[in-house]
């Protein structure tokens, strides 16, 4: 994905984008130094500049970043969450213990809530998953009539 935003016109590049780094050991990290810090503008970022002036940034955080709340230590702000909803007992219990990361440092949820009997609720207005048939997109694209179109693909482990 940061190979597709750099590789856009001026309006849409990786300037001013950040990659997080996480408190660990960097010798173990190798592959960030090869492929990550080459393409960023600006580089790594570290959880004590962030804390100093949350303000200044967005963070993309999934459910396994949570943990860097830690070492951040915001002290307020939003979540939004705009990707699938819970489909199993699994996800549901991942969003219970996203909704207790996020009361732990008072960032309200957009996106989803949990109900009276602490079952996750979604608003779909926020979903955007990505999940749409070939024939879908390409109405979406003709409807849009974009000037650019990045492809981003994922291809899971």
């Amino acid at each position: 994905m940061l190979h597709n935003l750099q590789c856009i016109d001026e309006s849409c590049s990786t300037n001013g984008l950040w990659i997080y780094s996480e408190i660990t050991d960097k010798s173990r990290r190798k592959w960030e130094q090869e492929v990550v810090n080459p393409i960023t503008a600006t580089g790594m970022l570290d959880h004590a500049s962030i804390r100093e002036s949350p303000e200044d940034y967005i963070l993309c955080f999934s459910f396994f970043d949570m943990k860097h709340l830690l070492d951040i230590k915001p002290e307020g702000g939003t979540y939004i969450y705009s990707a699938c909803e819970a489909f199993n007992e699994e996800m549901e219990i991942d969003f219970i213990r996203l909704w207790h990361w996020l009361r732990r440092f008072n960032i309200a949820p957009c996106g989803f809530s949990l109900d009276e009997n602490g079952i996750p609720s979604f608003e779909k207005r926020y979903h955007a998953s990505g999940h749409a048939s070939g024939e879908d997109i390409a109405w979406a694209i003709e409807q849009i009539d974009p000037d650019i179109i990045v492809p981003v693909s994922y291809r899971g482990p």
